[in-house]
């Protein structure tokens, strides 16, 4: 069995996000999420220790790798992390880290995935999609995942304003303000079919992130384009997204834009074989 196992861990997009109450001071959300093909390179390798170490303190892989040893009395690892997936925007590469540190961890100590799953699963939101990947419907603490069928390939243009969001504060604020409109299922049918999808978005944090970055809402108007199925923001923000049938139409927008871009992909593993 290798001493050093790599991995893969791909972003996420939150296509829509709902906030359906909170229990035990936690919100509950109906988010639908989708992999991009954009990706962080981890390495994970044993230690002659007992240490578990991360190139990032205080990362999400540090939480995960730590329960893990301590459920199936593991030796030490230290993760290692090629960073791509731009920090604190909303598109999900702590958990993506975490996600496939845990699945590295399985290859490593030759655990089964669903061991491995199931221990982690609820450690934090977005853990469960991100080990599972490809096109779902995350519900509750983010823990309860549909799988759906995957959704077309779509060129993605992603925007990032120079401000971020407190993820934290998007959510006290959203407290405040109207939420639990807009159809996660409607939306998701009219992507699937390739149609125009630009008046189902809904993402109850987008107004409460308007609030704490004022970059957030002229960006938007900036991005939109008859020629994209769907704009909005990602999860908490603050990065914005298109999503087009082509990368033609999505680099051409991309070049007009007074912010710094990115057109990637989605990504499915069932489709692209990873």
């Amino acid at each position: 069995m290798s001493d050093s196992i790599r991995e893969r861990a791909y972003a996420k997009l939150t296509l829509s996000l709902r906030v359906t109450g909170k229990s035990a001071g936690y919100h509950l959300i109906e988010a639908l999420q989708q992999s991009l093909d954009l990706y962080d390179d981890i390495t994970l390798t044993k230690r002659e220790d007992s240490r578990i170490t991360s190139d990032f303190a205080g990362d999400n892989s540090l939480v995960v790798l730590s329960a893990l040893q301590k459920a199936f009395r593991l030796g030490g690892m230290h993760l290692s992390v090629k960073k791509r997936i731009p920090i604190g925007g909303g598109l999900g590469g702590s958990s993506a880290d975490a996600a496939a540190a845990a699945l590295s961890c399985a290859k490593l100590y030759g655990i089964s995935r669903d061991e491995v799953y199931a221990s982690v699963k609820e450690l934090f939101g977005d853990i469960a999609f991100q080990m599972t990947k490809g096109t779902a419907i995350a519900r509750g603490m983010g823990s309860e995942i549909e799988v759906l069928p995957d959704l077309p390939r779509y060129h993605v243009l992603l925007l990032f304003p120079e401000k971020g969001v407190s993820t934290k504060e998007a959510y006290a604020l959203a407290d405040d303000l109207p939420c639990g409109q807009g159809d996660v299922r409607a939306l998701y049918r009219a992507l699937f079919e390739g149609r125009s999808a630009k008046e189902l978005f809904f993402n109850d944090l987008y107004h409460p992130a308007t609030l704490l970055n004022d970059e957030i809402a002229p960006f938007l108007l900036a991005l939109r384009d008859d020629r994209a199925l769907l704009s909005g923001m990602s999860g908490s923000g603050s990065t914005l997204f298109s999503l087009y049938k082509t990368e033609a139409e999505a680099k051409e927008k991309a070049a007009s834009l007074p912010a710094r871009t990115l057109v990637t992909e989605t990504f499915s593993p069932s489709s692209n074989g990873k």
